[in-house]
C-alpha cells in the first residue's frame, strides 16, 4: 500500500506511472494555465479518499477534451509553493497527444482582432500604393 507525505523514504517507495499511450502531460509553459473549474474538480477527486489510484475522468474544454487520473507523485508544493520531495497523492491533467503545444485553452475571443487585421492591411496596401506613385513620378 503506498504511503502518503513529504521526505525522502516516502519518495523512494512511491511508485511511478507512466503517461497514458495517446496522451500528454498540461504544460503551464505551453498550454496556459490550467482553467479554474478544470483544477477545482481535479483537485476535488484528488483529496476524495475514496477515489482510487488510477481512476481517470473526462473534463471537455471548448476545443478538447482533457482527462484528469488520480495517481501518486514524488514532488508536491509546501505551504509557501515551493517543491517538496515525498509521495503525494494528485490529480495530472492530460491532453490528448495530437494536441498542439497552446492549444489546452481556447484563447478568448478579441471583438477587435478581425478590424485591425483589415485596416493594418488597407494601410500597408496604400503605403505600398504611395511608394510606387512617388518613386515613378521621380523618373
Amino acid at each position: 500500500m503506498t504511503q502518503f507525505g513529504a521526505g525522502p523514504q516516502l519518495a523512494a517507495q512511491c511508485q511511478q506511472v507512466p503517461i497514458p499511450d495517446g496522451w500528454r502531460e498540461w504544460l503551464t509553459d505551453s498550454d496556459g494555465p490550467v482553467p479554474t473549474a478544470l483544477a477545482s474538480r481535479a483537485t476535488a477527486i484528488a483529496t476524495d479518499q475514496t477515489v482510487p489510484l488510477g481512476t481517470t475522468e473526462s473534463y471537455p474544454l471548448p476545443g478538447v477534451t482533457t482527462m484528469i487520473r488520480v495517481e501518486p507523485r514524488v514532488w508536491g508544493k509546501d505551504a509557501s509553493g515551493a517543491p517538496v520531495q515525498g509521495c503525494f497523492r494528485t490529480a495530472s491533467i492530460y491532453l490528448p497527444s495530437g494536441t498542439a503545444a497552446g492549444a489546452g485553452v481556447t484563447p478568448p475571443t478579441d471583438s477587435l482582432a478581425k478590424p485591425i487585421e483589415v485596416l493594418t492591411a488597407v494601410s500597408l496596401a496604400v503605403g505600398t500604393v504611395a511608394t510606387v506613385v512617388t518613386l515613378r513620378g521621380s523618373k
